[in-house]
């Protein structure tokens, strides 16, 4: 899985760079940091990564769940939800 690239959806800029600075430290590669819900679909359309890390509350109009929903209509991406 270290290979793979990750992408954080994360509304908290903050929160999202250490989660990307940890996962970056254990030897993972994060592709890119989303804010919001659409800007997480052209992400993950573009980059095409392994694993999505994702917030449940997200700026904008679309949460995280609705979100992960959208993406697995057209991706089989392992989605793990993390929230505080």
């Amino acid at each position: 899985m270290k290979n793979k690239k990750i992408v954080v959806v994360e509304d908290e800029l903050i929160v999202g760079m250490m989660i990307k600075l940890k996962l970056e430290k254990m030897g993972y590669t994060v592709a890119g940091i989303a804010s919001r819900g659409k800007d997480a679909i052209s992400m993950v359309k573009m980059i095409q990564p392994g694993l999505i890390l994702m917030d449940i509350r997200l700026k904008g109009g679309i949460d995280g769940i609705d979100t992960a929903m959208m993406i697995r209509k057209s991706y089989s991406i392992p989605i793990v939800f993390i929230t505080a």
